[in-house]
């Protein structure tokens, strides 16, 4: 039985994974909204806490259709670690001639499937199950009664697909840091310094998260109200404006990363170039980027809520982006505003789902859920 379900989802070319990610995807946020278009009401404030099995039973697949999916060039980094995981098994390559600086946690989790399983499909598999798997961690936890609609922002969100099959160990990396935050913005004492401290893993898998940790770690000691964020943050466009590549050129001479020197200093190949359209300052993931931005200025400034919680996961946001706007000019900034836009439904799905902002809560947030994944499945289809 378990042999023919993983043959079958082995089985799918990856040239439909797209169309059959996107299109479920599409298909699970109408049901969802037309559930909640048909309640009256704030309903979904007082859901009572309960195990997530159906949104369980989704996850598992998804990460069986996503990490059990065919090595092929279709999906970009995952033949580039493949490529990898097979030097890894055949003795060419070892954890101390591939890691990347110090990232040594991400090399020898791949060096110990390499010599271990030998199996490249459960590699990936386990790499789904960290990614999705810690995603829906990050939810029950901040959204013990609505579970199942927090994860569907996350699933539906504009980059997450792509980090799923493409740029993966940023995605796991990243997924670490969603459970940090969690603990960090809506735990106990003990529970915030463990989540601060579960952070610091996450530069073991991927260096750039050391951006997203350093503004977790200035919301919860230093920056206590969103405000002063988004003061940063539109302050950084004109900086960015105003000063052009001399920002990117200067993060670039700090060896934060060997990979932002050869965005900055343009070293990527035509096929390369070719995966993002252009560079320049990008107005159009601007205006994305500042959807989360308004909203957070709406609630807090202009409503005054005043939740501990929703103040850390925005502000984490916001100065993470501000950073992403300083190198916006930077071939693959797409990469560093992913440092950012994995928070992007956190910050939008957290006061809907715990805030009593609107009457008839309930078909609004079916309408901002529609928006949201309306502007990832437009994405999928002019791309």
């Amino acid at each position: 039985m378990i042999e023919s379900i993983l043959h079958f989802f082995s089985s799918i070319p990856g040239a439909a994974y797209g169309t059959i990610f996107y299109n479920t995807v599409l298909v699970l946020c109408l049901l969802t909204a037309f559930r909640l278009v048909s309640s009256t009401g704030n309903s979904l404030l007082y859901s009572k806490p309960s195990l997530p099995v159906p949104t369980i039973v989704v996850t598992v697949i998804i990460i069986l259709f996503m990490g059990l999916r065919p090595n092929e060039s279709y999906f970009g980094d995952t033949y580039m670690y493949a490529h990898s995981f097979n030097l890894m098994q055949n003795g060419t390559a070892t954890p101390s001639t591939t890691s990347t600086g110090g990232e040594w946690l991400w090399t020898r989790i791949m060096f110990a499937f390499a010599t271990g399983s030998g199996d490249v499909h459960a590699f990936f598999l386990v790499t789904d199950l960290l990614y999705y798997g810690l995603m829906l961690l990050c939810c029950w936890r901040l959204f013990p009664n609505n579970t199942w609609l927090a994860m569907l922002f996350f699933i539906g969100s504009f980059s997450t697909y792509s980090y799923g099959v493409n740029g993966i160990r940023n995605g796991v990396a990243c997924s670490v840091v969603l459970v940090a935050i969690a603990l960090a913005a809506d735990g106990t004492k003990p529970e915030r310094y463990a989540g601060l401290l579960l952070s610091l893993v996450a530069i073991a898998i991927h260096r750039s998260t050391a951006l997203p940790i350093a503004a977790l770690w200035a919301a919860v000691f230093i920056i206590r109200h969103p405000k002063q964020a988004i003061y940063f943050w539109i302050a950084s466009i004109f900086l960015s404006l105003l000063v052009g590549n001399r920002v990117g050129d200067f993060f670039a001479s700090l060896g934060f990363d060997d990979r932002m020197t050869s965005y900055f200093q343009g070293q990527n190949n035509a096929k390369d170039m070719a995966q993002f359209s252009h560079t320049g300052f990008r107005w159009d993931f601007l205006l994305y980027s500042a959807m989360p931005v308004l909203f957070t200025w709406y609630l807090t400034v202009k409503r005054n809520f005043n939740d501990r919680a929703f103040n850390i996961i925005a502000i984490t946001y916001i100065l993470a982006n501000a950073f992403w706007i300083l190198v916006i000019r930077a071939a693959f900034s797409n990469r560093f505003a992913y440092l950012s836009w994995f928070m992007y439904p956190l910050v939008i799905a957290y006061p809907l789902l715990r805030f009593n902002i609107w009457p008839d809560q309930d078909r609004k947030t079916a309408l901002i859920l529609l928006l949201f994944y309306g502007f990832t499945y437009l994405m999928y289809l002019i791309s």
